[in-house]
């Protein structure tokens, strides 16, 4: 019954959801052919250590006895050499994908410097750091630290476009990390069963017969697992602590994204790298594999990666949210608006002048056909109703 449960023809997505890791910038500024008139590689090294935390003599401590590892130095604004080694690293990295490099530089936690990566308007999909003394490698290289959130990956491969090679710019990507000395530090993969055959249930049925079970030192163990359950914005599943080296989490990704009666459900294997295991770049040409890796009992996931459909359900349960609010706060009045006009090029009239001019955030995931537009409404004696209107 569980095989059953776990094969079950359903729309299913998956891919790369998360990405974040460093470069070794001296590689990174030499394959991208940055020169600088004003300071040789030393000079320049000199520079970057000059801003960000300083790290502190391990014998000093807190009030409270802890050791002193670094110590957050005044902000002080990047100039011109820090702003140009940005932009050709965001340039090298992330040209052509539709990311935007920010203005201007806040300070890192542990870089002195940190660029946000948005989409067109405004939205947080990432970041690029660098500088600081306490970003040096072995030898006292500096590194760059870049990450792409899920915003930020979808903007990457250029989700939602049939007409886009996804995979190819997963390997062109990986291409370019593996000639400046890459490390990643996480990955995030993603699997989803937009009809919800693959639920809640199914992972915790899989916990319980033992199918996330593991060996360790010739013991068979069970990683922890914790369960959250919420009356709105969906349920979620873990298996594994966020802080090791694999965490799965499945949860109701359609009702977290306002849609209450969506089935969609995400299975998300969250990886990061430690001083005993690291992130191979193969990950970024054959993920699902990792994942199918991670936990042998993920075999369903498939290995076609249909990017289109994903940014479709996002744009729809996100939309459904919307109207659903509409009609609840703001029913009754266009109710008695409608009756009020004389005829429909009046009605027509006003709802051009009440319009604003700005795409609303939910419309800016993916493409919506007026055709999709029914489906999302219920009808009023679907739903339990509403607020009163003032």
């Amino acid at each position: 019954m569980l095989r059953t449960a776990k094969d079950s023809p359903s729309r299913t997505w998956a891919g790369i959801d998360w990405l974040a890791g460093s470069v070794d910038l001296w590689d990174l500024l030499g394959e991208a052919g940055w020169r600088s008139d004003h300071c040789d590689l030393q000079g320049l090294a000199q520079h970057l250590r000059a801003f960000g935390p300083r790290r502190e003599k391990p014998t000093e401590a807190t009030a409270d006895g802890e050791l002193v590892t670094g110590k957050r130095a005044p902000f002080v604004p990047a100039d011109a050499i820090v702003a140009s080694i940005a932009q050709t690293a965001f340039r090298y990295l992330f040209e052509g994908t539709g990311l935007v490099l920010a203005a201007e530089a806040g300070p890192g936690s542990f870089y002195a410097y940190k660029y946000l990566l948005t989409n067109v308007w405004g939205e947080v999909a990432g970041m690029v750091e660098l500088g600081g003394e306490l970003t040096l490698r072995k030898g006292g290289r500096p590194s760059l630290r870049f990450e792409l959130t899920g915003l930020g990956c979808g903007l990457f491969e250029h989700r939602g476009d049939a007409s886009a090679d996804h995979a190819q710019r997963w390997c062109a990507l990986r291409a370019k990390l593996e000639r400046v000395g890459t490390m990643l530090t996480r990955v995030d993969t993603a699997f989803d069963d937009f009809d919800g055959e693959r639920n809640l249930a199914l992972a915790r049925c899989m916990y319980e017969v033992g199918e996330f079970d593991y060996s360790f030192g010739g013991e068979r163990k069970r990683p922890q697992f914790k369960s959250f359950d919420a009356s709105k914005g969906g349920s979620t599943f873990y298996v594994g602590h966020s802080s090791s080296e694999k965490q799965l989490r499945v949860y109701e990704k359609g009702k977290q994204l306002g849609d209450e009666e969506s089935a969609w459900v995400r299975w998300e294997l969250q990886m990061r790298s430690s001083t005993r295991k690291r992130i191979c770049l193969d990950v970024l040409s054959d993920p699902l594999s990792y994942m199918r890796g991670a936990f042998q009992c993920l075999d369903f996931v498939a290995s076609c990666m249909r990017r289109l459909e994903v940014t479709q359900e996002v744009t729809k349960a996100t939309a459904k949210s919307v109207l659903r609010h509409v009609r609840r706060q703001y029913g009754a009045t266009l109710h008695q608006v409608v009756k009020l006009a004389p005829c429909a090029e009046d009605l027509l009239q006003l709802i051009t002048a009440l319009s604003v001019d700005k795409v609303p955030k939910w419309a800016r995931t993916g493409r919506l056909n007026w055709s999709d537009v029914p489906g999302l409404v219920n009808r009023p004696d679907d739903e339990e109703e509403s607020s009163d209107e003032q």
